[in-house]
């Protein structure tokens, strides 16, 4: 008996090495798009890419019509200006009455009153400050750049387009990251094995090979002769940074 137990063992083991083993035929397609936004709203001033253009990372894209959000900018700087100059005649005015109160020439209820202009005007001041924080990030939103290298999927909007994100935000570029592939390919339930996602991987395309990893691992009933057959649709992420390749183009993938 433990003579069987020991043969079925090496069966199982030498089963398991011969389909982690396996080579699969693969498809090469691009990642799932990463789609850019604003969170502010305006009209598109300029639009600097087209779909199928590459951007290196910072490249300009996409740029608001500037005039509101430096007005918004400039009316903030100014009501800080204002409440600090405020501030400072406060403060002098409460040392002033203090002084006073400490000659007992002033009653209890003005300097207390001076007191509270101050706090009112320390706190309209931090108002004004938070008014400045949005007026700076609002300016520093309305231009869209490439935040990595990428190709351009697709622009969904023109130049002298209004957008605006008040309700809902709106998908205005979306960029797949340039060199980036997957290799997609089938795997039966019974060749599945329990692979994982960041299982090494060989790809092999257009005469050259590529080293990755699973990346996603998706459960599909696929039809074959009238039958439904449990299958695993699995994508392998690798990199070609020197070789453009092809979308559709044939693949192979040995799991490692």
């Amino acid at each position: 008996m433990k003579i069987i137990d020991g043969l079925l063992v090496i069966a199982l083991s030498i089963l398991c090495t011969f389909t982690s083993a396996a080579d699969y035929d693969a498809m090469i397609e691009l990642p799932d798009p990463i789609e850019l936004s604003l969170p502010v709203s305006g009209v598109i001033k300029t639009l600097e890419v087209v779909a199928g253009q590459y951007v290196k990372q910072g490249e300009k894209m996409l740029t608001l019509d500037q005039v509101p959000f430096q007005a918004a900018k400039v009316h903030a700087e100014s009501r800080v200006a204002v409440q600090q100059t405020l501030l400072v005649e406060s403060l002098r005015d409460f040392s002033n009455r203090q002084e006073l109160f400490d000659r007992t020439v002033l009653s209890t209820v003005r300097l207390e009153n001076s007191e509270l202009k101050v706090k009112r005007d320390k706190a309209f001041l931090k108002s004004a400050e938070a008014q400045l924080a949005v007026a700076n990030y609002d300016l520093s939103y309305s231009r869209l750049s490439a935040p990595f290298d990428a190709l351009v999927l697709f622009v969904s909007v023109n130049q002298g387009q209004s957008i605006n994100n008040a309700i809902e935000s709106k998908t205005l570029i979306a960029l797949v990251r340039r060199g980036r592939y997957l290799a997609r390919f089938m795997v039966s339930a019974e060749a599945y094995n329990g692979l994982q996602i960041g299982r090494s991987v060989t790809v092999k395309t257009q005469g050259n090979i590529y080293q990755g990893s699973i990346s996603s691992i998706a459960f599909e009933l696929v039809r074959t002769e009238g039958v439904q057959r449990k299958s695993y649709l699995i994508d392998a992420a690798f990199s070609s940074d020197e070789q453009l390749l092809l979308i559709g183009d044939k693949a192979s993938v040995h799991i490692n």
